[in-house]
C-alpha cells in the first residue's frame, strides 16, 4: 500500500464525499474485491438473474505486440466462461466506438493460449456505462452485434458491445441502477449491495482509509505508467529525451487524477510543485495547459 500524508488523506477524504460511481476512481474502489457489486451490475444490464461471476479483476492492463497498452476498468468471467469488460466513461470522447472495438480485440487475445483453435474463443461483452446519452436517441441501452448488412442475420462471432445511458431515469431496475451511479449519498441509493459498499468507503473510518490508499495507488500507477510510456517513446531519440517525455507524461497523469478527485487548480499546482520540485509558477503552466 502506498503511504500518504495526513494532508493528502484529508484532501482525498473531502473529494471522496463528492464522488459518484460514475467517477472512475470510486467505481473501481466499489468493485475492488467485492464480487456482489460486479454481479449486480451485470445481472441488471444483461437482464440475467442467473448470472454468476466466478472471477474478476479491477484495472487489468493489456498490451499488444506493438506496445500499445490499455487498462480496462473491470474484467469478469461468469460460470459459463463468458467474458465481460465494464467501463465507466464521463467524457463522451472516451466512449468512442473504436475504443470499444479495441477493448474487445484485447480481450480476445488474452483468451487463447498458443496453438489453441479460434473455436475456443469465449463470448465477450464490452459494456460502456456513459454519463451522457452518447448516441442521443433516448434509449436506455444500445446493443451492437456484427450482422450481415444485406439480410440482418447475425454473424455469430460471440462478441457484443453495449452502451448504457447513464442519464436514463426510468422507473425500472436499470433506471434505479443508473440513479445509484449518479448518487453521492449512499442513503439515497436503491440497491443495498451498492449502498452498503459506498457507505463503507465514504463514512466508515476503515473504509475511508482503504479508499484513500487505493486513490493514492491509482495516482502512483498512472504516474509510473506515464514515465514508462515517455521513456519508450524517446528510446529512438535518446534516453534523456525519453526521460523528459516521461516526466511530462507523469505530470499530466497526476493532474488528471487530481481533477478526477475534484481538487482546485491551486491544490493541483501545490501537488505538482511538491511532487516534481517545481516552482508554483512552473507548475501552474502545466495545470493551465490542460
Amino acid at each position: 500500500m502506498a503511504k500518504i500524508s495526513q494532508q493528502q488523506y484529508e484532501e482525498y477524504r473531502s473529494a471522496l464525499k463528492r464522488m459518484r460511481m460514475l467517477d472512475d476512481t470510486l467505481m473501481k474502489c466499489v468493485f475492488k474485491d467485492y464480487k456482489p457489486a460486479v454481479e449486480l451490475v451485470l445481472r441488471i444490464i444483461l437482464q440475467r438473474d442467473d448470472l454468476e461471476v466466478i472471477d474478476f479483476t479491477v484495472s487489468k492492463e493489456y498490451k499488444n505486440l506493438k506496445g500499445h497498452s490499455v487498462c480496462l476498468d473491470v474484467i469478469a468471467v461468469d460460470k459459463d466462461g463468458k467474458h465481460y469488460n465494464i467501463e465507466v466513461q464521463r467524457d463522451d470522447r472516451g466512449a468512442e466506438p473504436r475504443r470499444a472495438r479495441f477493448n474487445s480485440s484485447m480481450m480476445d487475445i488474452e483468451m487463447l493460449d498458443k496453438g489453441e483453435d479460434y473455436s475456443k474463443l469465449r463470448d465477450s461483452y464490452v459494456i460502456f456505462i456513459t454519463e451522457n446519452d452518447v448516441f442521443k436517441e433516448g434509449e436506455a441501452l444500445y446493443i451492437f452485434d456484427r450482422i450481415n448488412i444485406k439480410n440482418g442475420k447475425p454473424l455469430g462471432d460471440g462478441s457484443r458491445i453495449i452502451y448504457v445511458n447513464g442519464a436514463y431515469e426510468g422507473d425500472d431496475p436499470l433506471g434505479w441502477l443508473m440513479s445509484d451511479f449518479r448518487e453521492t449519498n449512499p442513503a439515497k441509493m436503491h440497491y443495498k449491495v451498492l449502498a452498503e459498499r459506498v457507505n463503507y468507503l465514504k463514512n466508515d473510518t476503515k473504509g475511508e482509509e482503504e479508499m484513500c490508499k487505493i486513490v493514492e495507488e491509482i495516482a502512483e500507477k498512472r504516474f509510473q505508467k506515464g514515465i514508462q510510456k515517455g521513456i519508450q517513446k524517446g528510446i529512438q531519440k535518446g534516453i534523456q529525451e525519453g526521460i523528459q517525455k516521461g516526466r511530462l507524461e507523469g505530470i499530466q497523469a497526476l493532474i488528471e487524477v487530481c481533477r478526477e478527485l475534484g481538487q482546485t487548480d491551486e491544490q493541483i499546482i501545490e501537488k505538482v510543485s511538491s511532487k516534481y520540485h517545481l516552482s508554483k509558477v512552473e507548475a501552474a503552466k502545466y495545470v493551465y495547459a490542460e
